[in-house]
């Protein structure tokens, strides 16, 4: 019996030894992480194309407003031709009718126009970010960074003092990181180095 035990405790203490040795040899053969933070909102928000890319987006809304102005001058035109005619007139029901179907055009064109607008914000704020996870994965790997986590996080509210418990909560969670030397944010390095590739692009 006791022959037994002695045997059973010298495996267990062969296979502990064995185990304690091949986690050494692969911590071992690990390579040492190095670690940074960014901002990827403020690298967007920030980046040279962002702004151009924005300052285009909203030349072309204000296209498209003054587009839906001139719709509406057309339409109140034919309103103010109707108030001249007798409703009794074969002409005031053909104006109304046309009036009618102009109106259903218009509404109709001005949601398909919204609608693609947005889609196109959408598509071009994919576009960009797909940019930033780029320039974000391009600084670190020519530092010989191996993770690099998100500090941007929501601020609190002015008034937060009158925030429900949950949304504080909540915006609490949203601190990704909690605390990171200076020194480790390569936000303003992605930003420098991502206007350069930008601005020879151009």
């Amino acid at each position: 019996m006791k022959a037994r035990m002695a045997w059973g405790a010298g495996v267990v203490l062969t296979m502990a030894s064995l185990l304690s040795w091949t986690m050494s040899a692969r911590a071992d053969d690990m390579p040492a992480v190095k670690l940074a933070v960014c901002d990827p909102i403020k690298i967007l928000t920030q980046m040279q194309e962002y702004k151009d890319v924005m300052a285009k987006m909203k030349q072309d809304g204000d296209t498209l407003n003054n587009q839906v102005q001139v719709k509406k001058g057309q339409l109140q035109t034919e309103q103010d031709e109707i108030k001249l005619l007798l409703p009794t007139s074969d002409e005031f029901e053909k104006k109304i009718e046309k009036l009618t179907e102009d109106s259903a055009d218009v509404q109709a064109w001005m949601q398909a126009m919204q609608l693609n607008f947005a889609r196109k914000q959408r598509i071009a704020n994919k576009q960009l970010f797909d940019k930033v996870l780029k320039g974000i994965g391009d600084v670190a790997q020519a530092q010989g960074i191996t993770l690099v986590m998100n500090c941007a996080h929501p601020d609190f509210p002015a008034d937060s003092d009158k925030m429900d418990m949950n949304a504080f909560f909540q915006t609490v969670l949203l601190h990704t990181s909690l605390f990171n030397d200076p020194k480790l944010d390569i936000t303003q390095q992605v930003i420098i180095a991502m206007d350069k590739t930008y601005s020879t692009s151009h």
